[in-house]
Order: C-alpha cells, then structure tokens, then sequence
C-alpha cells in the first residue's frame, strides 16, 4: 500500500474522528458563550493565567501556551482588557509584559468552570464507558508520543 495515499476507509475514519472532536468541542464552547459571554480565547486566556501563571504570565509565555502569534493574543488581550478580564503592565526587568487576571476575569472564570465542566460531561463523559475511557487514554498517550518522536525526528 503507497503510505503517500489514505484509502476511503482511512479517509472515512480521519474524518469521524475530527468531527467528533469538533462537534463536542462546539457545543462545549457554545454552552459556556451562551451562559457567560465568554469566548474560547476568553476562557483559555483566563483559565492558563489562572492555572498556569497563578494569576499573570509575561505575554510571550501566555502566547507559547496558547499556540498563538504574538499579534494575535496581543488584539484579543486588548478586547478584554476594554472588559476588564486582565490588565497588562509592563514589567520593569525588560521590554515584557505581564498580562494579570483582574477581579472580573477571575469572577468570569470562576462562574464559567461548571459551565464548562458540566458540557464536558453531557457531551462527552456521559457517553463513554469505562472501556472507551480506557482506549481514549491508550490512544491518546500513543499518539502524544507517536506525534511528539515524529516532530522531533531529524530530517534526512
């Protein structure tokens, strides 16, 4: 079989499995739009700050964790800092930024999880059984490392 090519059944598999993801995912993020005005970038903004950077990060960290260009964090920092979700200062070490989670973002947030945690649940938990949750995570961590030793291959 020529590796260059997907047969239909390949093809077929690809495609339910991106729409699968896609589907959840969409109707996760409209659940959480819908009830707290936040969008994905919002609440991944909020939620990495939160998490990661235990209420701010530099924007550049913010952006590598984001999988964003810097142009596009920094217009999308600067429609929440006009809602008051974060705030930037410049740091006074270098040329950064540090981007902070202000008291109405962290409330957003705070009022978002369960919305979200509550999606992810209807539209995904609820419907697997232990034994899919178990190849989920066998297949997940195969193609994690599969993806990450491809990616990191010297070229020929």
């Amino acid at each position: 079989m020529d590796k260059s090519e997907l047969n239909e059944e390949e093809i077929q598999l690809w495609y339910k499995w991106k729409g699968s993801f896609h589907s959840i995912f969409g109707r996760v993020i409209k659940e959480m739009s819908d009830h707290t005005g936040l969008s994905e970038g919002d609440y991944g903004v909020l939620d990495r700050l939160d998490l990661v950077g235990d209420g701010s990060l530099r924007q550049q960290e913010l952006a590598e964790s984001m999988d964003w260009d810097k142009s596009r964090l920094s217009h999308h920092l600067t429609r929440m800092e006009k809602r008051r979700l974060v705030m930037r200062k410049p740091l006074d070490t270098d040329r950064g930024v540090q981007v902070i989670i202000t008291p109405v973002g962290k409330s957003a947030l705070n009022d978002a999880r369960p919305i979200v945690s509550m999606a992810i649940r209807k539209h995904f938990l609820d419907q697997l059984t232990d034994q899919d949750v178990e190849s989920i995570t066998k297949l997940a961590e195969r193609t994690k490392k599969g993806s990450a030793a491809s990616y990191n291959a010297p070229t020929p």
